[in-house]
């Protein structure tokens, strides 16, 4: 995405799912893409005021849920710069809906790069390299 308002955006969402995938990791537990983007999908059910399941039972879907309450809380810590026409600035919180729509463009990346073989991880293959490459640019 080249506007970078939204390119802040993904990668928040992005560096919060590899952090869930790290945790993971470091617990012997293999997330996949699918998880990923079942994970996206009810994160952006429930910002939109829907209630979808979210088991809690394993280990896994306990990181997997903490996944989903990240995201759906992340988005209070963000602020929006507004610039007004006499030069001032002003910050506002995040609207939800901007939220959103960026975790859709994720949602939409998983689908481009997960592969159709079950339990891959080329997403979260791709994603864990993309972050590591745009810190070291900031």
């Amino acid at each position: 995405m080249r506007d970078p308002f939204y390119a802040g955006l993904l990668f928040q969402i992005e560096h919060i799912i590899c952090q869930a995938d790290d945790e993971a990791k470091f617990k012997g537990i293999r997330l996949t893409d699918s998880q990923i983007k079942s994970a996206l999908n009810k994160t952006r059910r429930k910002l939109e005021g829907g209630d979808p399941e979210i088991p809690t039972g394993s280990e896994k879907d306990g990181i997997i849920a903490q996944l989903i309450d990240s995201l759906c809380l992340a988005h209070h810590d963000l602020m929006e710069r507004q610039r007004h026409l006499n030069s001032t600035e002003t910050d506002k919180p995040l609207a939800v809906a901007d939220w959103v729509r960026a975790i859709e463009t994720v949602e939409d990346s998983v689908k481009t790069r997960k592969s159709h073989i079950p339990g891959s991880r080329d997403y979260l293959d791709f994603v864990h390299g993309f972050i590591e490459q745009a810190k070291g640019r900031i």
